[in-house]
């Protein structure tokens, strides 16, 4: 009885998931909604805003920071939809290779653009220098930005990864 039992329980809730899954759908949310927030950022940015950048500086005085900030909007949009895909679903065009080679991806991208910041953070740690000892834009840079940008690797690493633990049909397509 206990055998006929479970697999009607199991039947009444087919859609149940793995305790992996679970973390992998919320590790997943999360780095979507990283990118969604900064992509929030940098459409503020493009509306004139300077709250965030060093010295009140707009982007729309610099043409070079401009157009990555305009590059940078839709490229958080491609990546926070990935990173809501990572756990499985979405198109079947999007096969979970692709998915998991584009988390990766990102992943290293974000996690490579905080390296040169490191040097900095070794030294407010490791000395008795405080952030305020820095320039505004090495401040801005390692106070904040890059931080920011370590936080959305780490978000897209820890997705990715755990995306990656189960087989292919616990990720179905």
């Amino acid at each position: 009885m206990t055998v006929l039992s479970s697999s009607v329980a199991a039947q009444a809730v087919p859609h149940q998931r793995s305790a992996r899954q679970r973390w992998a759908r919320r590790v997943s949310v999360a780095a979507a909604a990283w990118a969604v927030v900064f992509a929030a950022v940098h459409v503020y940015w493009l509306a004139g805003g300077t709250a965030g950048l060093p010295g009140g500086m707009s982007l729309l005085d610099n043409r070079p920071l401009l157009i990555i900030d305009v590059l940078a909007v839709p490229a958080l949009a491609v990546g926070g939809y990935l990173a809501w895909l990572l756990p499985g679903g979405g198109p079947r065009w999007l096969r979970r290779r692709l998915r998991l080679v584009s988390g990766w991806t990102v992943a290293v991208v974000l996690l490579a653009h905080s390296l040169p910041t490191v040097p900095d953070w070794a030294r407010l740690i490791l000395t008795e220098a405080r952030l305020t000892d820095l320039p505004a834009l090495q401040r801005f840079s390692a106070g904040l930005y890059e931080p920011w940008f370590l936080v959305g690797g780490l978000l897209f690493l820890a997705a990715t990864l755990i995306s990656s633990t189960g087989t292919p049909s616990s990720n179905a397509t």
